[in-house]
């Protein structure tokens, strides 16, 4: 069997590969030194905490060294760009420049405490590095927003459909990039918008000209921000007013003409949707006799805007129709609110009622009745005041009191009563007061 495998070809071929190793070995113990070359090791700064509170900043990236290391080769090859550090102090800068840097190299202790001969370092591609070192800054810039897209047709945009999360942002970097930025804007770009979009939206410093500005040295205080686009559409909206009943008549009575008729208005189309009309303003019927003319300011609601923007006014023409009015004078007039100290004299009242014919025709005059309130009344003797008369017909719904009225009171000091207990003077003529109906 041996004398088999020893004459066999693999067994050579074993015994070379083996006698290869072993020559190594002995090469390699009697030439125990290598070199290698270590590229691309980072630079890191020492020191450099001071610098923040300066508001300064190491503007360079990191640079890198490549050295070279002799020694034993079983220790150098435990050597790599992780391993070896590489040092630049900043601790000496104070201000804006730029500055050379001596660097420090750092072998691994687990190498520098183990090697029973030193590993040296016998070249580097650089012993110093330069930085540049600039002033940071901050400002705070308005944020524009900009549309360069497109809305279906009859459907509306302007300067006021934007609303932003924010209009202004706070912004910090190199001095001479920050100084470089005018404003910030957002831009929407969406096509055949037809209602509100909402989203976010980065947010883009630019120069006064609006051209984009990039740098690694600027920092926003947010880099997007929330939007909300309001898209309006049109509508022509019917001009109205309300008219209130008076003087017996109600708005059955009443016609009206509104001009314009109608004010081409914009808004959501949420709020369009729940606007049927637009009422601009009260007419008292009590105050017209056959026709009266008015003119209103149209005043918009909220979030609703005119397309017609030399439209402010609507002149309404009001025609009372079909009702009658009498002339009727009544003596059937009360005093409230009279102090007994004093008697007061006054005459009848004419007063103007207005109804359907048939109801005119049957009125009495008792049947209206009129009062006198003295309680705003400064009374003094032998003076004569003017008080405003309340008048009613107390009912009878179809008629109507038409117009306001006063009447003068003369005011003298009480005489007293006979011993019958009437009062003193002429009693056509001198009228008692009534307490406050209850």
């Amino acid at each position: 069997m041996w004398e088999k495998i020893k004459n066999s070809r693999s067994f050579y071929v074993v015994i070379s590969i083996l006698l290869a190793i072993a020559s190594w070995l002995y090469v390699d113990a009697q030439n125990p030194d290598a070199s290698v070359t270590i590229n691309n090791i980072p630079v890191s700064y020492v020191g450099a905490e001071h610098l923040e509170d300066e508001n300064l900043l190491i503007l360079d990236e990191a640079p890198t060294i490549n050295v070279k290391v002799s020694g034993p080769r079983s220790v150098i090859t435990q050597l790599n760009r992780n391993n070896i550090k590489i040092t630049a102090s900043a601790s000496e800068i104070t201000a804006a420049g730029v500055y050379s840097l001596d660097c420090t190299i750092n072998l691994p202790s687990s190498v520098t405490s183990t090697s029973s001969s030193p590993v040296r370092i016998t070249s580097r591609s650089a012993s110093a590095i330069d930085v540049t070192v600039v002033k940071m800054v901050g400002k705070t810039v308005d944020i524009i927003p900009e549309f360069t897209g497109t809305v279906t047709e009859h459907h509306f945009y302007d300067e006021d459909s934007f609303v932003l999360q924010q209009h202004q942002i706070e912004i910090r970097g190199e001095e001479t990039v920050v100084d470089s930025v005018h404003h910030c804007k957002v831009v929407l770009s969406e096509s055949n918008l037809s209602s509100t979009w909402t989203g976010w939206l980065d947010v883009v410093p630019c120069d006064q000209e609006g051209n984009q500005i990039q740098s690694d040295w600027l920092e926003l205080e947010t880099t997007s921000i929330s939007v909300a686009f309001y898209v309006e559409s049109e509508k022509d909206l019917p001009l109205t007013v309300t008219l209130v009943s008076g003087g017996g008549a109600t708005d059955a009575d009443a016609t009206y003409e509104v001009t314009p008729k109608t004010i081409k208005v914009t808004a959501q189309e949420v709020v369009l949707d729940n606007l049927e009309e637009l009422n601009i303003g009260t007419v008292d019927l009590g105050q017209i006799l056959t026709t009266g003319e008015y003119e209103f300011s149209i005043d918009l609601p909220t979030g609703v805007s005119s397309r017609d923007p030399d439209v402010t006014t609507a002149k309404v023409t009001v025609t009372v129709n079909g009702l009658e009015t009498r002339r009727i004078v009544t003596s059937n007039i009360r005093l409230v609110n009279a102090p007994e100290e004093y008697e007061y004299e006054y005459g009848d009242l004419e007063v103007r009622v207005r109804g359907r014919e048939e109801a005119v025709e049957l009125l009495l005059s008792d049947d209206i009745e009129v009062t006198l309130d003295l309680s705003q009344v400064e009374l003094a003797d032998q003076t004569t005041v003017v008080v405003p008369a309340s008048v009613e017909i107390p009912g009878i719904s179809e008629l109507g009191v038409f117009g306001s009225y006063n009447m003068e009171v003369s005011v003298r000091t009480s005489t007293g009563e006979d011993p019958a207990g009437e009062a003193v003077g002429d009693p056509d003529q001198v009228q008692q007061a009534e307490e406050p109906a209850n």
